[in-house]
């Protein structure tokens, strides 16, 4: 404080400088603290957090100082300031109703009078968001202004400082601010890698990297996406439509419809990789230990219709990838995540659209993490999900939770409460989360031992696949129980690899393979995901061989509930189909088929793993380059399809009654409780009962699961309470 009181007395413009960037930094540390939910975690975290608001405030109000007459200098200082002071207080505002940073599109859909997003926008609710304590964000611009009006004053006594102090001080001061933003973009770098191009959260970017850089960094985003989206017309829709009308496969007779008119369970397991069913895992005393047993029996069951050649194809959007791949057969971005980037703005031809339009279904999605996170509160609605359950509704304590959110015997459980109050029939999705990297578990809740290679990673990993099996075991349990089970249809599959190609070789031995020979080859096989499609009652199930992806996924699913899907543009085909091309792009562009693996430059034969590459005849390896090709084509026609929103010039018969819904996920259950269908759900049926009581899980958070003495010794506490109560009690009456 002394430093820049004694630069405002002998140099009022730097002194002024100064003093702004403290007052921001100090209102931007309190509404870090006091109004967002931003999970900072650790030393290095923290120190970031710190330093994110300096950087882009420096440069921002360096540009003041550029001006040589100091009444324009002065002003412009203080505009800039209210500027930040406006966005900080904005963001504030919008996050106290949506627990999300605004962003460019949002403004521009509110200035526009688009509601489809936010119901009145928040420009027209911003009253009821306000507090008494905002005052706190606006008093260090009054004072700033106050202390800008008295530095005008001329002093007689004090002669006019004719110096050219701004060319230098200006100069010092950007570059100054350059160097701490790049500063701050390396040590974010370091603690969360690929920030930038693959943006999970906006509350990550913040957190990083401030308020002022988030706006600049969507700005610059949904401007550039808008101007490619501009560029686009009707006619840059043919050559798509074209492609996707050429890559459909007819449903197979045997299957189409044999799931019609039952509700929908899609359990996406987290990390789950097909080396995991049946796999059983020796420890160190020679005991074998099944990873997957429950899995395992569904996924042998005769019911079930499973696929062993069934692969991820997810790129940088992982999870959220997985998503926009299975359920509206299109690819994720070659860069970053379409949730992020395109997520919010783009038309979407979605699974829980299409069964909402086409057969009644209700939609849902339930998840135990925040729902900001791959925005999904902002691409849902596009997609077609009525209802969102995330972790505001969910009881999401510290001892409830691991890295990225709810354990999955408590999510699922308390996720019944939502469930029975669904109409019927209903599409339902739920994202398990505690098989996710780094895979941490508690001791009590592991129930086999860890593998030992030597990464700690790989070693978790299959403590955390075993605790999401038995998690699945209980839900599948309840659904029985509760009577939903016959007449549903289970779907379960992995969303992308658990282990990287790093830490493959690890893996090697448990494998039955030699680390050392390790290749692209062994790497590609590792890319399989599970897939089972559960039908009670249906007795002719097997496990396929057919090659396939996520993008199959959805004409799959579609054609299994009576859906034809002809009039869509997807990019994959039915798996069941007898004109399934068995063709597999990954998202960096290797294909797999069932003959050949294409990996890079090299080519693999499917069954051996050896290269035969230099082995086939130049006639050979233009017939398979033309294989390579049409798959490759897949990729495009996708990236075309999403990056132009094409989607907006095509909408089906089928989709043109369809309309969002008018509330973004705020108070859902007044909602439901309301839908015209409501009798159709589960509790109606019940007379009202709940389910509940219904679910049986050994979490071991659960009161009901703690140890015999502890409870015992509450039982011993609450009765020596009640005993004291009562004698003073007595003693009052006395």
């Amino acid at each position: 404080m002394e430093f820049i009181k004694e630069k405002f007395k002998n140099n009022k413009r730097i002194g002024l400088f100064l003093l702004a960037i403290l007052f921001f930094w100090l209102k931007t540390m309190l509404a870090y603290y006091t109004e967002f939910s931003l999970g900072v975690t650790g030393a290095l975290q923290t120190f970031i957090l710190w330093i994110n608001p300096l950087a882009t405030s420096v440069i921002l109000l360096s540009l003041s100082l550029y001006m040589k007459d100091d009444k324009k200098s002065y002003h412009t200082m203080l505009f800039i300031y209210f500027l930040m002071s406006l966005l900080l207080y904005a963001n504030i505002l919008y996050y106290r109703e949506f627990a999300d940073f605004m962003t460019l599109s949002t403004v521009l859909s509110n200035i526009s009078g688009d509601d489809s997003i936010l119901t009145g926008g928040v420009f027209t609710s911003f009253l009821v968001m306000l507090r008494l304590w905002d005052v706190f964000y606006w008093l260090d611009f009054v004072g700033l202004a106050w202390l800008t009006r008295k530095a005008l004053k001329p002093k007689e006594e004090q002669p006019k400082d004719s110096r050219p102090f701004y060319k230098r001080y200006a100069f010092a001061g950007t570059l100054t601010g350059l160097a701490l933003l790049f500063a701050n973009l390396m040590i974010a770098e370091t603690d969360r890698p690929q920030l930038l191009t693959r943006t999970f959260d906006r509350n990550y970017i913040v957190k990083y990297l401030g308020v002022n850089f988030f706006a600049g960094y969507d700005s610059f985003q949904t401007i550039k996406n808008n101007h490619v989206r501009a560029q686009a017309d009707e006619g840059d829709l043919t050559e798509v439509y074209n492609f996707a009308q050429e890559n459909y496969a007819a449903p197979n007779e045997e299957y189409f419809g044999l799931a019609e008119g039952r509700n929908v369970f899609t359990i996406v397991l987290e990390s789950a990789q097909q080396f995991a069913m049946d796999f059983e895992l020796e420890d160190e005393e020679g005991n074998l230990h099944e990873v997957t047993p429950f899995t395992n029996s569904i996924y042998h069951d005769e019911a079930t219709i499973s696929f062993d050649n069934f692969f991820h194809q997810v790129g940088q959007g992982k999870s959220s990838d997985a998503e926009v791949l299975t359920e509206n057969s299109l690819f994720g971005l070659p860069e970053g995540s379409a949730f992020q980037v395109l997520g919010s703005d783009n038309v979407f031809h979605a699974a829980p659209k299409i069964l909402s339009e086409e057969k009644g279904y209700t939609t849902a999605a339930f998840h135990g993490n925040t729902g900001t996170f791959w925005n999904r509160t902002g691409t849902y609605p596009g997609f077609g999900y009525e209802y969102f359950f995330d972790d505001h509704y969910y009881d999401v304590s510290p001892d409830r939770v691991l890295d990225y959110g709810l354990k999955d015997k408590l999510f699922f459980k308390d996720s019944v409460e939502y469930i029975e109050q669904l109409p019927q029939p209903f599409y339902t999705k739920f994202l398990t989360l505690t098989n996710h990297f780094p895979y941490p578990l508690e001791e009590e809740n592991a129930s086999i031992p860890k593998a030992n290679t030597g990464d700690e990673t790989v070693n978790q990993y299959f403590q955390t696949m075993r605790y999401t099996d038995e998690a699945v075991e209980e839900f599948f349990s309840w659904l029985k129980e509760s009577g939903l089970y016959e007449n549903s249809i289970v779907v379960m599959y992995g969303d992308h690899f658990g282990n990287s190609n790093m830490r493959n070789p690890h893996l090697a031995p448990l494998l039955g393979k030699d680390p050392d020979e390790w290749d692209a080859y062994d790497n590609a096989q590792m890319q399989r995901v599970p897939l089972m499609f559960h039908i009670p009652g249906y007795t002719e199930g097997e496990i396929k061989e057919t090659y396939g992806g996520q993008v199959d996924y959805l004409p799959t699913l579609l054609h299994l509930l009576g859906v034809e899907t002809d009039p869509y543009l997807f990019m994959g085909q039915d798996l069941l189909s007898e004109e399934n091309e068995q063709l597999v792009p990954l998202r960096n562009g290797n294909v797999l088929t069932p003959e050949y693996h294409f990996l890079g430059s090299d080519i693999y034969d499917a069954e051996t793993g050896e290269e035969v590459t230099d082995s086939l005849s130049e006639s050979e390896r233009e017939e398979l380059a033309e294989v390579v090709s049409h798959g490759r084509d897949r990729l495009t026609n996708s990236d075309n399809l999403l990056n132009l929103d094409l989607l907006r010039f095509y909408q089906p018969v089928t989709l043109k009654e369809w309309e969002p819904v008018d509330y973004i996920y705020k108070e859902q259950m007044e909602h439901l409780e309301n839908h015209p269908d409501a009798e159709t759900s589960l509790l109606h049926q019940n007379d009202g009962e709940s389910t509940m009581d219904l679910y049986e899980t050994d979490a071991p958070e659960l009161p009901e699961n703690q140890p015999v003495e502890e409870n015992e010794e509450e039982a011993e506490a609450e009765e020596d309470t009640t005993s004291t109560s009562d004698e003073e009690s007595t003693t009052e009456e006395e």
